[in-house]
């Protein structure tokens, strides 16, 4: 593998980006079209069976992972950026952090066995349910792989295996609710979308550095260093989520309950653009000897510019889209604006996460996830009840506000900087547009011909240069592919480019 240099890193995210990209959305309109069937065929029951088995494995692994598979993202890419045997390094830490993965994963999965033997029945879980639940837990300490291949910025491989284990869940999980397996069919669907998957990114990710199984303490100890200031802030941040959800169910209905969760589920898919772009900035920072702020920015300017079109369409004609899931759904309009309004801040909060993360700055990462999440868990149990989804919303963007100032401030003392004026003007062309065609009722079809107009202003005032267009074409296409297709194009594309 070869040393990884400051040039050609921007291209080397921006491909990764897109597949990893391309992967989050088809796993989340899997998990739609894929809840949408069950519920067809065996009603709202088995739905909320599933959801809370999958709830209760997801909240005891985000207590005992303890941010591992972090702490493999940055020490990934510092293995895979050194000249001398980058393979045996990137190995070390990949087999330790996989083992270390199922141990824990082990021990949670026997607490929750341990719960339905010995108190059957407690808080609505049978046996049966609370079993299914210890596999999906026990399951994900194949996560390991997942991370590293991401981290290596082999995402191509990763987006196959999650093609396969999704058309695997279909599959399964339906043909077994039809052959009267009911819920425990379709559980069975969901367990081999997690397994088929994490068992073909273990076997990509030994091809790459050879299975070699081993265990070293004082690479653990690193990986968990490196891990645990995003774990407890994360932890935070899982049970807020959870939290937030449940207090709607709970104080205002299902309905309400749905039309949120679709809501954030869009908000998500916009919000991806950036975040994939600027999450695999960590292990290419990582792998840097110098350089980190620069590539850091770039990427940051890129993403930025590439999502705000697109999140400024989705935030002004909500309905368009949530309407596409039902009328009784496009109640969620107000959250998703909310959550899409603050679109920047995610993105610029992710960009120095990466970056600090990066130089080691643990002690931020904390400061800054408990800055981002307590605020929000706290404001879940006043705007909830009152605001119904939109004060979920309300919650969640005013911590994503207080988390990125802070963020802000540590970024300038250490001499991390945005330039004011491409910011400005990054935000301001697609918002003024998307105001002006709100206010006068523009068709949707013209309004989003006009927002799509700003990526040609980005382009004329070098917000998005003719060197950012070229690594991306060159990441996306290859070179010799974008190179043809230039010179076809080039009676076209020149005179804008100018």
């Amino acid at each position: 593998m070869m040393f990884l240099k400051e040039q050609g890193q921007v291209g080397r995210v921006v491909s990764g980006a897109f597949w990893l990209y391309f992967s989050s959305i088809l796993s989340n309109l899997q998990g739609f079209f894929f809840w949408m069937i069950i519920s067809r065929l065996g009603g709202g029951e088995v739905v909320g069976i599933l959801s809370v088995i999958v709830g209760l494995s997801s909240l005891v692994g985000g207590i005992i992972n303890l941010g591992v598979n972090t702490g493999l993202s940055k020490f990934t890419g510092f293995c895979l950026g050194r000249e001398e045997d980058p393979k045996k390094c990137a190995s070390e830490y990949l087999w330790t952090a996989s083992i270390f993965s199922l141990f824990v994963n082990g021990i949670g999965s026997m607490f929750i066995l341990a719960v339905g033997y010995f108190f059957p029945g407690s808080f609505g879980y049978s046996k049966s349910m609370l079993l299914f639940s210890a596999i999906f837990n026990l399951i994900g300490f194949l996560g390991s792989f997942s991370s590293f291949l991401q981290s290596a910025l082999q995402t191509k491989r990763f987006f196959v295996s999650v093609v396969t284990s999704v058309i695997a869940k279909f599959i399964v999980g339906i043909a077994l609710f039809e052959l009267g397996f009911g819920w425990k069919g379709v559980a069975v669907g969901y367990m081999m979308n997690s397994l088929l998957q994490g068992s073909m990114n273990m076997f990509q990710s030994a091809r790459i550095i050879g299975f070699k199984p081993s265990f070293n303490s004082e690479k653990l100890k690193e990986l968990l260093r490196a891990g645990i200031p995003s774990w407890a802030p994360g932890l935070i941040s899982t049970i807020g989520q959870w939290l937030g959800v449940l207090i709607l169910y709970g104080s205002i209905g299902s309905l309400e309950t749905g039309a949120y969760y679709i809501a954030s589920q869009l908000a998500n898919v916009v919000l991806m653009i950036s975040n994939t772009m600027n999450g695999l900035l960590l292990p290419v920072l990582s792998g840097l000897s110098d350089g980190r702020k620069r590539v850091g920015a770039k990427v940051f300017r890129l993403s930025l510019a590439l999502m705000m079109p697109i999140s400024v369409y989705v935030m002004f004609y909500p309905k368009l889209f949530l309407d596409l899931f039902g009328e009784n759904l496009s109640s969620g309009w107000m959250p998703l604006m909310i959550l899409l309004l603050s679109s920047p801040l995610v993105a610029y909060s992710s960009f120095t996460t990466s970056l600090f993360y990066a130089y080691g700055k643990y002690g931020i990462i904390f400061w800054g996830g408990l800055f981002t999440n307590v605020p929000r868990v706290v404001l879940y149990f006043m705007l909830t009840p009152l605001y119904g989804g939109t004060g979920v919303a309300l919650s969640t963007v005013a911590g994503t506000a207080i988390g990125t100032a802070y963020y802000y401030f540590e970024a300038r003392k250490q001499g991390v900087f945005v330039e004011r004026k491409t910011l400005i003007l990054t935000l301001a062309f697609p918002y003024l547009i998307g105001l002006f065609s709100y206010f006068i009722h523009l068709h949707w079809v013209a309004a989003m011909l006009l927002l799509g107009g700003s990526y040609l202003i980005y382009i004329k005032t070098k917000i998005i240069t003719t060197d950012d267009l070229r690594e991306i074409a060159r990441a996306l296409l290859g070179k010799e592919r974008a190179s043809l297709i230039y010179q076809r194009l080039k009676p076209v594309l020149e005179p804008l480019l100018e």
